[in-house]
């Protein structure tokens, strides 16, 4: 366990360093990129948490049976997949967090990019008003 966790927070820092790198101008994300980065994360976010919800059929403990045995092996599926830091339901979350803050990062880079172009267009629109274009 300790070692998923160490995973999920340095994967969960360097996306932060990233994102504040991205928010001071230090990161550059070629024309586009950013776009389709985010569209990547989107689709896969839709699909873990397509995932997320199909857990909740995951295990049926009373579908294993009413020997103690049956019953508490239905129980350890049980565990597996919604119980506890490790179980499927929390590492899906977990997953889905990385995710949101991998998107964050190339959201502000493009969402940057269109003011700077709305800007520009701005100003070139400034300039022919002025030239009386």
């Amino acid at each position: 366990m300790g070692s998923e966790t160490n995973e999920l927070a340095a994967s969960m820092k360097q996306w932060q360093s990233l994102s504040s790198q991205a928010e001071s101008g230090q990161l550059e994300i070629p024309d586009g990129v950013a776009f389709q980065c985010d569209e990547v994360c989107a689709a896969y976010i839709r699909h873990l948490t397509e995932m997320l919800a199909k857990t909740k059929n995951l295990v049926d403990v009373k579908a294993f049976g009413t020997l103690d045995s049956a019953r508490q092996l239905g129980e350890k599926f049980e565990r597996i997949a919604f119980s506890g830091d490790r179980s499927l339901h929390v590492v899906l979350l977990q997953h889905i967090e990385v995710i949101e803050l991998m998107r964050s990062v190339f959201k502000r880079y493009f969402d940057e990019a269109e003011y700077a172009d709305q800007r520009t267009l701005k100003s070139i629109d400034d300039v022919a008003a002025g030239a009386g274009m």
